[in-house]
């Protein structure tokens, strides 16, 4: 039942209910008292589009790749667009595993130096702190701390 899918996905009964909705997801049947039946498969189904969206693709993205494979009027139609689709994808995740690798650079940078203000008697202010030798050496200021300055 729907709960059930909901359960096995790490999701809600109304997210679900949408992915039905927005034709993601079909259910298999209805039971005797009207609730709506699902294979197992289901629950796969939604926990990964769950997935695609923690990753960053829109809900219009992720439905392209379901709405090729319907679409298709062969196996090799529908496959050739969704490779397509999942190769794009693909690729906008690995920008941002790089991006968020940089960024935890940065971040690993920013702690360190902020670190070493443990102890600072001075009131933090941006003339300040741009002023501090521990600053002033550096090549570079990690963006967390330019932007905080």
């Amino acid at each position: 039942q729907i709960g059930e899918v909901a359960e096995r996905a790490g999701t809600s009964v109304r997210t679900v209910r949408y992915y039905m909705e927005e034709g993601f997801i079909e259910a298999a049947g209805r039971s005797t008292g009207g609730f709506y039946l699902f294979t197992p498969e289901t629950g796969d189904t939604v926990f990964f589009i769950r997935k695609l969206k923690d990753a960053g693709l829109s809900l219009k993205e992720i439905k392209a790749i379901y709405t090729a494979r319907k679409n298709g009027r062969t196996g090799e139609e529908a496959s050739r667009k969704v490779l397509e689709l999942l190769t794009q994808q693909k690729a906008a995740v690995q920008q941002k595993i790089e991006d968020y690798q940089r960024l935890n650079a940065e971040l690993d940078e920013a702690i360190q130096l902020v670190a070493q203000c443990r102890g600072c008697t001075a009131r933090p202010s941006r003339e300040r702190c741009e002023s501090c030798s521990l600053v002033r050496r550096r090549e570079t200021i990690p963006l967390p701390v330019r932007a905080i300055l």
